[in-house]
């Protein structure tokens, strides 16, 4: 996976979080990811995620299997292009 690719997939984690944080999260939802044991979309567009290497680990407020733990070396969460994770051009 080329690492523009995994900086992308981050930012749209990121993204989603925050509009999560300041409400209206359907408003533009592409991907919500719950990182309940696995790295499913729960937006109902399909972006899941497939795991390498990551494990799942309790959260920041010691909830488990509410995030996933990487080795900072090779593991990742990949998904896929799709058109729902495009943004949309100007003009």
């Amino acid at each position: 996976m080329k690492k523009s690719m995994m900086i992308a997939s981050v930012l749209i984690v990121h993204l989603v979080c925050a509009a999560a944080a300041l409400g209206g999260l359907q408003d533009g939802l592409v991907a919500y990811y719950r990182f309940n044991g696995n790295a499913n979309d729960d937006s109902g567009n399909g972006n899941h995620g497939t795991v390498h290497g990551a494990v799942p680990c309790q959260d920041r407020a010691g909830q488990a299997n509410s995030a996933y733990c990487f080795d900072g070396v090779d593991d990742f969460i990949e998904v896929a292009s799709s058109a729902s994770l495009k943004f949309p051009t100007a003009g």
